[in-house]
């Protein structure tokens, strides 16, 4: 084993807020010599989220959002909402034993060049090489767990008897699911021909149901706020939203599922036994996962934080991100007070 990285991917976890993020970069370099994964997690546009109705104002618990993550080192890829950890949080044995490889480092507030409010923070997971080793004991575990119940219907589908026989062997070998390599990983599924077909079809479906509200809801967003409506309001769209022909080639291009897919280095490889899903590029000195803006972004929050007279640099390049995630790769760790308190 080379490099395991994404798999950092694999611990996110749910946890509701009012504090968002539109856009995101994750950088994740791997330490073999120290066995290690340094990940620098970019957070860009981060917002007060709330709609029609909430349980409190979302300025309040976006502002208390950010002071909670600041205390226990909660971090978040691609939304708050459902894809958040807390690593002072007690989840069931499994995360926690996961969680115990995990250190973070928070960042601080800043402005890009264009004047949005952005964060960032650094992520490490140690004993790396053991981190992996565990995932794939689990993933093996779902998979005995799904033959044992004759792979049950999956996403209104169930699996046929050539991809059990394939299961079968697959676990026969103890070959690893999770294949990883210099800041690359692959995903490898026992799959038939037939369930292959089934399967990108299940990706394309997951597109298509995402696409659309995507698009939908930021042209609402928009349209709410152009008549004076609040900032915060990021619900989905109940009114009616019209798209120009001409302009529907252009919503779909920003459109963050669509980007997903153009943005990063992703591949869906086939053989007559396995089907391998992939991130990254073999050789690669870095993984990046890029997350493209939604188009929810608003400065309310922004406006506030400077109000309370919030530490916020302006116009942080990077540049000066990359140099200071180098930086954090040569030493150890500054924990946050709950996580250091917990960690002993």
């Amino acid at each position: 084993m080379k490099a395991p990285t994404l798999v950092l991917l694999l611990l996110l976890a749910c946890l509701a807020g009012c504090l968002e993020i539109d856009g995101q970069d994750v950088y994740f370099r791997y330490d073999q010599d120290n066995d290690r994964i340094d990940a620098l997690l970019v957070y860009r546009g981060m917002f007060a989220e709330g709609g029609t109705a909430t349980s409190s104002p979302p300025m309040q618990k976006a502002i208390e959002d950010l002071a909670s993550a600041r205390k226990t080192g909660e971090f978040v890829f691609w939304n708050n909402w459902p894809l958040s950890c807390n690593p002072c949080r007690d989840y069931d044995p499994v995360r926690n034993a996961l969680l115990k490889h995990v250190e973070v480092e928070n960042g601080g507030l800043f402005t890009d060049p264009k004047g949005t409010l952005c964060g960032y923070q650094f992520v490490r997971i140690n004993r790396a090489r053991s981190f992996v080793k565990k995932l794939n004991t689990l993933l093996t575990v779902a998979l005995q767990a799904g033959l044992a119940k004759g792979l049950e219907r999956l996403g209104g589908h169930r699996l046929d008897d050539d991809t059990a026989d394939l299961v079968r062997e697959f676990l026969r070998s103890r070959e690893p699911l999770l294949v990883v390599e210099q800041n690359r990983i692959e995903l490898r599924l026992p799959l038939s021909a037939r369930d292959h077909r089934w399967f990108k079809g299940y990706i394309e479906g997951h597109l298509m149901d995402n696409l659309p509200g995507e698009i939908t809801r930021r042209l609402a967003v928009e349209q709410r706020r152009a008549l004076g409506g609040s900032p915060t309001d990021t619900s989905r769209a109940d009114e009616a939203v019209s798209i120009e022909g001409t302009s529907l080639k252009s919503e779909l291009e920003r459109a963050p599922s669509f980007r997903f897919f153009w943005d990063n280095d992703l591949s869906i490889h086939r053989t007559s036994e396995l089907t391998t899903l992939g991130i990254g590029v073999v050789g690669s000195d870095e993984l990046h996962v890029k997350k493209a803006p939604g188009g929810l972004y608003h400065d309310a929050l922004l406006q506030e934080l400077r109000t309370q007279g919030e530490r916020i640099e302006d116009g942080l390049p990077d540049q000066e991100l990359f140099r200071r995630f180098e930086q954090f790769r040569g030493r150890e760790p500054r924990l946050p007070e709950e996580l250091a308190a917990r960690r002993g």
